[in-house]
């Protein structure tokens, strides 16, 4: 991971043939995205804290820093505050990188999304398979916007490219989606209320269905 981030210099270990330059010395005076943050060991942590803090970097087996101007966008599904809570995420590295916080709420809160990426995944999803471009019916895009989507947008464009690439009709139903899409779809709570309820038992009960829901 060193040398994938900060390069080397030639003869630095087994395999090093020619001096190698890092992602952050490729991505000077532009953008580097690191995804999974909070995947990454302490000891890399700390390397990554000192080119945050002063735009410098050492190759591995190098003698001199290089100086670099990079802006950074990390991201994680994982929480970091419970994370640095547990010491396994650098308290100083965590507040480097929170100056511009976007949080990007999981799928299943924000189902109105759903249409609009079936769509587009459809329509790329078609031309890097090389496929005809399908339809998808009312029923099979209902059953998807009820779905809990534990994997979020990944799973729901697996889901698209695998039913995009097995089926051979032109228009997608809820026969050609996993059977655990059907399965696991959420359905609404409902309140049961039955003749002699007081007002106290109704309101418990709508609570309760609230809480489930």
């Amino acid at each position: 991971i060193d040398s994938e981030l900060f390069g080397h210099e030639k003869g630095s270990f087994t395999g090093a043939h020619a001096r190698a330059r890092g992602k952050f010395e490729t991505a000077h005076r532009g953008t580097l995205f690191l995804d999974e943050i909070g995947e990454t060991d302490l000891a890399t942590q700390v390397k990554l804290l000192r080119v945050l803090e002063e735009r410098e970097f050492m190759r591995v087996g190098g003698e001199q820093n290089v100086r670099v101007d990079v802006r950074v966008i990390a991201a994680t599904n994982s929480d970091l505050e419970a994370m640095v809570e547990r010491g396994t995420f650098r308290r100083d590295l965590y507040y480097r990188l929170k100056v511009v916080t976007i949080h990007v709420p999981p799928l299943r809160e924000r189902r109105s999304d759903i249409p609009a990426l079936v769509e587009a995944f459809l329509e790329e999803l078609a031309r890097d398979n090389a496929v005809p471009r399908k339809a998808i019916s009312a029923e099979a895009l209902s059953a998807l916007e009820t779905y809990n989507w534990p994997g979020n947008v990944r799973e729901l464009k697996n889901i698209l490219e695998s039913v995009l690439v097995s089926s051979s009709k032109d228009r997608i139903t809820p026969e050609d989606l996993p059977p655990s899409v059907l399965r696991d779809r959420a359905t609404p709570a409902r309140a049961t209320i039955s003749p002699g309820t007081t007002i106290g038992e109704m309101e418990r009960e709508l609570i309760r269905a609230t809480l489930v829901e």
